[in-house]
């Protein structure tokens, strides 16, 4: 009897051991990490994703909350999931720092009653963003921390200076050698996505 009880135990261990091994492997190769992003995924509209031309693994994926403010959005994702950072509104301009990503919120300037949804890697934000972008929101030691580079603001605004083509200022307002229009498999699949944002057949 003992043995028995013994034998049906060890069996339910081995399976749930083979089903979260199973679990992690479908999210293995993920750009984002965070639970964040599967939420966004599933509540907001995929509209655009954003890619360095240079080095394409460093992307942004941009959605639209529809009929949603920034405050509404921002509310929203802090109740799924608390940020490590979040900055305050300015300029129309919201960032939530999530563990492996950045959360970027804007209005949609084609529908006011709409907010962009931006999620960036880190490495997109490190190699490609405009500290200027982040001006009033946060001050730049704490980026200098979250991105892990010292001195990052003076690093990349020198860079953005010599080539303002290869700084990104943010989903409504950059192009140069930024792509857009194209695919996500960010989450292992293919999603087509609405292009014809700024960058597009640059």
């Amino acid at each position: 009897m003992k043995k028995s009880l013994l034998f049906i135990f060890l069996s339910c261990i081995l399976l749930l051991s083979a089903c979260g091994s199973e679990t992690q492997g479908s999210t293995g190769g993920s750009f984002f990490k965070d639970g964040i992003a599967d939420f966004i995924s599933s509540t907001y509209i995929l509209q655009d994703v954003v890619s360095s031309q240079e080095r394409s693994q460093e992307i942004s994926e941009i959605y639209v909350a529809e009929n949603k403010s920034i405050d509404d959005v921002a509310n929203e994702l802090q109740d799924y999931e608390k940020p490590r950072e979040v900055s305050e509104k300015k300029d129309d301009k919201q960032v939530l720092i999530y563990q492996d990503t950045f959360v970027i919120l804007t209005p949609d300037k084609d529908n006011s009653a709409n907010t962009m949804v931006e999620i960036s890697t880190y490495d997109f934000v490190r190699n490609n963003y405009s500290p200027d972008f982040f001006d009033g929101l946060f001050v730049l030691w704490l980026l200098d921390d979250v991105l892990d580079v010292d001195d990052w603001g003076k690093k990349q605004r020198n860079k953005c200076t010599s080539n303002q083509d290869d700084c990104y200022q943010g989903y409504s307002s950059s192009g140069g050698s930024f792509k857009t229009g194209g695919t996500s498999t960010v989450r292992g699949g293919t999603s087509s996505v609405r292009g014809g944002g700024p960058g597009t057949g640059k």
